[in-house]
């Protein structure tokens, strides 16, 4: 029997550390270039046999930062970001609504805030060199460990690490929904008024005060069953459009990529109940299920047959006080 000597294993050990520490800098890098890099461009988004195409523009740090994405093509649309607060415009109520819709994707700010939790569910592995926009760029897979998820591609520029090109990935490796520059300036527009919302109906998408990451206070005990990597970020009472102003208890999962909002409420008689899943935009799909006294809907970046299978085997438990 061959013998490895123990400072062998100890360096090994520490490399595979190292390596690890090294991917989750590089994917905090990636992150906060995508949200805060100044930038002055033109993207294609590719999703259901659509191809959309907006121009966004980007300047400022931190709490300060200022961004305008507009459509090019389709209903006119703005999106318009002001530190942490983001807000639809739109011409009309029926372009309001496309522009809510159009929002649920904003790239190339796709991977959460907090990457910290990606290596629960994902590898990230370094898999070539390309050209986007007339730049070079890396290419970066987060590979899901468990196959049924989706995979998220990134060229990445090198001297900033903005995502040039996204690519999700299904399970069988189609591509279900894609983002390219077409055309960048890796600095921003100064000038004030290329930031302010020209169309006139609006709506607040997201307040500056809306949380972004896990309720410190939140017990896991709420929820069991999950997917192996997925854990409960948030729990609260809403009320939603069309519930006849009663509450509904909305928890936010996440796999350390995947965000995904489940609702829970009463279920409809029974002979009116029906499990479905569908398509709402691009990567976001919606499932509905039931278990018990509770129809429960879930809306997120997940395919659909992995999104079912999640609402059949999750339980949920008496919330904590």
């Amino acid at each position: 029997m061959r013998v490895v000597p123990l400072i062998g294993v100890l360096m090994f050990g520490a490399a595979c550390a190292a390596h690890a520490e090294d991917d989750m800098q590089l994917l905090r890098k990636v992150g906060n270039a995508s949200r805060q890099q100044a930038l002055d461009g033109t993207y294609l988004h590719q999703m259901n046999g659509m191809l959309e195409t907006f121009r966004l523009v980007r300047q400022g740090q931190g709490d300060n930062v200022r961004e305008k994405r507009t459509s090019l093509d389709g209903p006119p649309r703005e999106v318009v970001r002001s530190g942490g607060e983001l807000t639809c415009y739109a011409q009309d109520k029926r372009a309001l609504m496309a522009c809510k819709i159009s929002a649920m994707r904003l790239f190339p700010a796709l991977l959460p805030d907090d990457v910290d939790d990606i290596a629960r569910s994902y590898v990230l592995k370094r898999t070539g060199t390309d050209r986007v926009a007339q730049r070079d760029c890396q290419w970066l897979d987060l590979q899901p460990r468990d196959p049924q998820r989706y995979t998220m591609r990134m060229c990445v520029e090198p001297t900033t690490y903005l995502p040039l090109k996204m690519i999700t990935l299904s399970p069988r490796g189609d591509s279900v929904e894609q983002f390219t520059f077409t055309e960048i300036e890796l600095a921003g527009v100064k000038d004030k008024r290329a930031y302010r919302a020209k169309l006139p109906q609006k709506f607040l998408l997201r307040s500056a005060k809306a949380p972004t990451g896990a309720d410190p206070s939140i017990s896991q005990n709420e929820i069991t069953g999950l997917p192996q990597g997925f854990r409960l970020l948030r729990s609260a009472e809403r009320v939603l459009p069309g519930t006849g102003a009663k509450p509904v208890r909305h928890l936010v999962l996440s796999d350390g990529l995947v965000m995904l909002s489940v609702f829970v409420e009463p279920p409809p008689p029974e002979n009116a109940r029906m499990e479905r899943v569908g398509n709402l935009h691009g990567a976001i799909n919606m499932a509905t299920s039931y278990q018990g006294d509770m129809q429960l809907t879930a809306v997120g970046d997940m395919p659909q047959t992995a999104m079912m299978a999640l609402l059949k085997g999750m339980h949920l438990n008496a919330k904590s006080e």
